[in-house]
């Protein structure tokens, strides 16, 4: 292959902004299929491959990829953010990342997140008895931190005290008045020494969608009143020794640094006043907060983010740093739960396209003369025949009036159902037509914007948005979505992408672009062989959060890695869902359903309804679809 023609072979990828997003993990290869690189550079593996190379096991689409060296790479980075600048600024003590497991709580994620962090004794955050409950049995490097968050009773502070005569060192943070009595009451019942940490309800908000985290109605956190209660009890039951951590947290996906800079004075502050109370407190924990730039875009955009990663760790080290030194406080160990930054570049989804609804006819195509005589068919006729660059902004004015003529018509019994049919498909091609005339004006007039965001085509997918893409739905959050092959061609059709769910909810109309969102996506042109998407950086929330709308299950998810060789593999295959076991998360026993089958297909073969052969294979067509994917086998 020639440069020139390598050029070419990934030219169009660049339409898709992969180097904005891709964070160096995800790039266009010569033969114009998505490659990615687990650890930012050096090795890579053909996405369209992996992808073939499934399916020949019978692994249908839609599937989710977690790339676990993807993992490892976010980690080290993480770890050199901090590390660069505890260096820069001298700073005496040192950094730890704490993995929030409400991010992603797959057990596959956590122990590959284990394992990657054995070295940096990465610690866990937990949010409630579940997950604590998960966690006590999961492998631990000697000193790290499981660190308790969210609302707590009894049993999950008896719980969380109990983990610590198993060896675990857990941190119970308290976020609610109420709390630490119980803490105090049940670690006397128990002859456990408690650890406890404060959080504080920071008067500064965040930047974002999350910006309600914090400030003075944020859900968790104490007011300065609270923790000073909590610090006199702590004093009159002689257990301020307990006191080990302080905690803010001002909202996920930081859109914006400049928040993140004046809630960490207010809480370096708060940290130096606590500490000269307690003098066992060594822990300073940020909370999450750091993004991820969904959209490549680098702004403050709810999808993107306006700083870098070292930005980020520098201003951190930086205002805890100063403030100790002018305080004569001893520096604390700096924590952060940056869970998303972590996770998300690692899972993606491939689904693929199964249908098209074309908005437009293919200009290789012409409109034919009407089928009778009718005037306004006629006109319709005209107007396409004379349609040209001067006059395609007063056809399109033409051609709305006509439209609802016809329909008015129509309505009054005026035109046939034929002749109907006639004028939506000669209007289809005149909108077709005005488009193209008018693709390439730069400051087109208003009409021709409006009708450029309508002339759109549905290319219909294999997945539930409501269970790969909660957040979609639910807060419009963007994720980078591209074919993952066919990218030496051009792509001409403009679409937005809908799932398999009976909602006119279950749809992808919102695409990232550097400037702003946009309502469709550049794909190619659909001929019915297989067309795969990637729907990429969903690896924080979305699979737990996942809804069974219409009762779709979890996609089949596997674990690529490489082995102790280079090559790649399959670590873990991970089926989806089957309609049995959808139907089984609803109450509907499959053997229920199966014994009722059987009354009506006796009932039918009684009556004659069917026969012996035909009743064999209803029942067998049933059994057989119960073991299947709830998701199309296309």
């Amino acid at each position: 292959m020639t440069i020139l023609e390598e050029k070419k072979s990934t030219d169009h990828g660049k339409l898709y902004w992969v180097d904005g997003w891709g964070e160096g993990y995800f790039g266009v290869n010569t033969e114009g299929h998505i490659e990615v690189r687990p650890s930012g550079g050096g090795e890579k593996v053909d996405l369209y491959a992996l992808v073939n190379s499934l399916i020949e096991r019978g692994i249908e689409p839609p599937i989710l990829f977690r790339f676990d060296g993807i993992i490892r790479s976010r980690m080290e980075k993480i770890y050199q953010a901090f590390n660069g600048a505890i260096e820069l600024y001298d700073y005496p003590n040192h950094y730890q990342l704490v993995y929030p497991i409400k991010v992603n709580q797959q057990s596959h994620v956590v122990d590959q997140i284990h394992k990657a962090g054995r070295k940096h004794q990465i610690g866990l955050e937990v949010g409630s008895k579940p997950e604590l409950l998960a966690m006590l049995t999961a492998q631990h490097a000697d000193g790290s931190l499981l660190l308790c968050n969210g609302y707590k009773d009894a049993e999950y502070i008896e719980l969380a005290l109990l983990s610590r005569k198993l060896g675990r060192r857990t941190i119970i943070i308290i976020e609610q008045l109420y709390e630490h009595k119980l803490i105090l009451d049940i670690a006397n019942e128990l002859g456990v020494e408690a650890e406890v940490g404060f959080r504080m309800k920071p008067s500064a908000k965040g930047s974002g969608r999350w910006a309600s985290s914090g400030g003075e109605l944020a859900k968790f956190g104490l007011e300065t009143g609270e923790m000073l209660t909590v610090l006199e009890e702590l004093k009159k039951h002689g257990k301020t020794h307990w006191a080990k951590l302080l905690h803010f947290h001002i909202g996920s996906q930081l859109s914006s640094i400049v928040p993140l800079k004046k809630a960490l004075w207010e809480a370096s502050r708060t940290y130096a006043e606590v500490a000269k109370v307690c003098p066992t407190m060594e822990f300073f924990d940020v909370g999450g907060g750091l993004g991820v730039d969904y959209d490549g875009s680098k702004t403050t955009h709810d999808s993107s983010m306006n700083y870098s990663m070292e930005e980020y760790a520098r201003d951190i080290v930086y205002s805890i740093g100063t403030v100790c030194k002018e305080r004569g406080i001893e520096e604390p160990t700096i924590l952060s739960e940056s869970g998303r930054a972590l996770v998300a570049h690692h899972s993606l989804l491939v689904t693929e396209v199964i249908d098209v609804a074309s908005s437009s006819p293919k200009m290789d195509q012409e409109l034919e003369a009407p089928p009778t005589d009718e005037k306004i068919l006629q006109d319709f006729y005209d107007t396409y025949q004379s349609l040209n660059f001067s006059n395609h902004l007063e056809a399109l004015h033409d051609a709305y009036y006509m439209r609802d003529q016809a329909l008015e018509r129509f309505i009054h019994g005026d035109i046939s159902l034929i002749e109907r049919g006639y004028a939506e498909k000669a209007y289809a091609y005149l909108m077709a037509k005005i488009y193209e005339f008018s693709k390439d004006e730069i400051h087109p007039p208003e009409e021709i914007v409006k009708m450029r965001e309508k002339l759109l085509d549905i290319y219909f997918c294999n997945f539930s948005v409501f269970q790969s893409l909660p957040d979609s739905w639910a807060i419009h959050q963007l994720f980078p979505v591209m074919p993952i092959h066919r990218l030496e061609e051009e792509p001409k059709r403009r679409a937005t992408l809908v799932d398999l769910s009976c909602d006119s909810d279950g749809k992808i109309d919102r695409f990232i672009h550097p400037k702003k969102p946009v309502n469709h996506l550049k794909l190619h042109e659909f001929d019915g062989s297989p067309y795969y998407l990637g729907i990429f950086l969903v690896g924080a929330y979305q699979e737990t959060l996942g809804g069974l709308h219409n009762l779709f299950g979890d996609t089949n998810a596997v674990h690529v890695d490489q082995d102790e060789d280079g090559n790649w593999e399959f670590k873990h295959l991970i089926r989806g869902d089957t309609m049995s076991e959808v139907l089984g998360y609803t109450q509907y026993d499959p053997n229920d359903l199966e014994d009722a089958l059987h009354n009506s297909i006796e009932k039918a073969v009684k009556k004659r309804r069917i026969t012996n052969e035909e009743a064999l294979k209803i029942s067998r067509a049933l059994q057989n679809a119960l073991k299947n994917y709830t998701y199309l086998m296309v």
